[in-house]
């Protein structure tokens, strides 16, 4: 605990508690403070308190929430809050984005705060855990990732709140801090690992275009809801190695299918290589090419800041024939500006390539004739790029493709739909495994030799930057997976270093072997390799 402010927190807290009544919450709403609040705080879903706004650097999406230090000459604290539910002994985890601006940087005792906070049934405060997250020695104008545990829930917790805090001491001028991409969920099974696989009780796997990739079922499950089948005559691959999802009537039942791939890729462009006619799809049929990540909870309410983090490539009429054949969708649909409807007609046996280009601060949505690597404007069916505020958070969303009826319809003959190829470009990539061949570098960015290296078990990444601007620094496998962004800022002209520890995006510890490096600007890339030795 920070006993620097264990005092004032105790005193500002325990205010907050007296003051305000706390609904039920299962989920983390508004995470990445994209979506304003209509009641006049600065975002949904968020409480404030103190000297708090906004900011349009962000790591995610264009917004990010700003804390300032409140200049009370003392000790005080700003902030925003949140509380779910929560039992007796359950461990939290809080992650997210913190960031020191070179205007009003963190000086003297000043600090960025995480707190977790346990409450009891009149929202009482019982005690809390308190992080430092940034402070005086922090590096300037660039999204430092932070991840904390908590210790155990006290006895006579029923909630637990995350606080994301800027604390002012009485003699330092006053400070800001930015917080962004926020998550906090509970340790206890079933963690958010075990819950991406509730759907999938019967353990099949297919091998498909070089990705493991797990069947859906046998069981009842959304969407429609439908019946959705794992067997080896309902899903499968041929010895082409292409893909069948089928939507058929067996044994008096309708059974949809769906699969979805094992790895959580992040960031990159996601492209589904299709061969027919899509186009003649029955009217009561949807087949789904969309990201998603199952939740710790379902309620429609909290649907309004896509808390599944689902973007959506869609062919289906949705039981109008009169409708267009395809849309692009970032959830919720129904919110203005999040989706759009296109129509086109495919020949038979034609190649047809669907992709998602997802990004921080955007989605490429592109359909075009032909296969992965024949995307041109000649090409091209439709695209449409998507900048609104419910871009996917790159928590752990995987690739799903599913072939579904509108319950309770059912289509006039059994359907089909044949996937031929995926592939996958990390963010940044030339390539779908990035190296030494990938872009060539321009003069705007220089990336040193990792040091050490070999390493174990960290080693320290310097590059130089001829000009101010919008850079990252990722870590890819071989094989072209990202498993870590150590920066993605706007950084100022000069050299730049940042240590990596060997661990991924979720601080797990990865196994020997070569790692790519690669730095990106606005218009250059190069990268590096360096080999982890255990």
């Amino acid at each position: 605990m920070n006993l620097r402010a264990s005092t004032v927190l105790t005193c500002v807290l325990g205010f907050l508690g007296a003051t305000t009544t706390a609904s039920a919450q299962c989920i983390l709403s508004n995470p990445s403070f994209e979506i304003a609040d209509s009641g006049g705080n600065a975002f949904g879903g968020w409480i404030p308190f103190g000297n708090v706004g906004s900011t349009n650097i962000a790591s995610h999406g264009s917004v990010a929430a700003r804390v300032s230090g409140p200049d009370n000459g003392s000790w005080e604290v700003s902030g925003y809050w949140q509380g779910l539910d929560c039992v007796v002994g359950e461990q939290w985890r809080a992650t997210g984005w913190v960031r020191v601006p070179s205007v009003n940087p963190l000086v003297g005792g000043n600090a960025a705060l995480v707190n977790i906070e346990w409450r009891d049934s009149a929202d009482g405060l019982i005690s809390y855990d308190s992080f430092t997250v940034a402070d005086n020695l922090s590096p300037i104008d660039q999204y430092l990732e932070f991840s904390v545990l908590s210790n155990p829930a006290p006895v006579g917790t029923v909630k637990a709140r995350i606080l994301l805090g800027g604390l002012q001491s009485p003699v330092d001028p006053v400070s800001d801090v930015d917080f962004d991409q926020v998550t906090f969920f509970s340790t206890s099974s079933p963690t958010m690992d075990e819950l991406q696989w509730t759907d999938f009780p019967g353990g099949r796997t297919l091998d498909f275009a070089g990705y493991t990739w797990r069947v859906k079922g046998t069981g009842y499950y959304g969407p429609g809801p439908n019946v959705f089948s794992d067997a080896a005559d309902a899903v499968w691959t041929d010895d082409g190695g292409d893909l069948h999802l089928t939507l058929a009537q067996r044994r008096g039942t309708w059974q949809s299918t769906e699969v979805v791939l094992e790895e959580a890729l992040g960031y990159g462009d996601y492209i589904l290589t299709t061969t027919g006619r899509l186009d003649t799809l029955d009217i009561q049929a949807v087949l789904g090419i969309f990201l998603w990540q199952y939740g710790p909870c379902w309620d429609p309410s909290y649907l309004w800041w896509n808390p599944f983090n689902e973007i959506d490539i869609e062919y289906g009429r949705w039981g109008n024939p009169a409708q267009g054949i395809g849309q692009f969708v970032a959830q919720p649909y129904d919110w203005p500006g999040n989706l759009t409807r296109f129509d086109t007609v495919f020949s038979a046996g034609e190649v047809v390539s669907h992709a998602m280009r997802w990004l921080a601060d955007r989605i490429e949505y592109r359909v075009w004739r032909g296969g992965p690597a024949d995307e041109t404007a000649g090409n091209t069916v439709v695209s449409w790029t998507y900048t609104g505020p419910h871009i996917s958070r790159p928590e752990q969303p995987r690739m799903h493709l599913n072939l579904w009826r509108l319950d309770p319809a059912v289509p006039s003959t059994n359907q089909e739909a044949v996937f031929s190829d995926f592939a996958f470009i990390p963010e940044g990539a030339a390539s779908a495994a990035p190296g030494e061949d990938s872009l060539p570098a321009v003069p705007q960015g220089h990336l040193s030799d990792a040091a050490p290296n070999p390493f174990n078990p960290r080693t320290l990444l310097r590059f130089t930057l001829d000009r101010e601007g919008p850079v990252s620094l990722k870590i890819y496998t071989l094989e072209g997976r990202l498993v870590r962004t150590l920066v993605d800022a706007q950084l100022a002209q000069g050299d730049h270093e940042f240590l990596w520890d060997g661990r991924d995006q979720r601080t797990r510890a990865l196994p020997s072997g070569v790692y790519v490096y690669q730095l990106q600007g606005r218009d250059f890339v190069e990268s590096k390799k360096a080999a982890l030795l255990k």
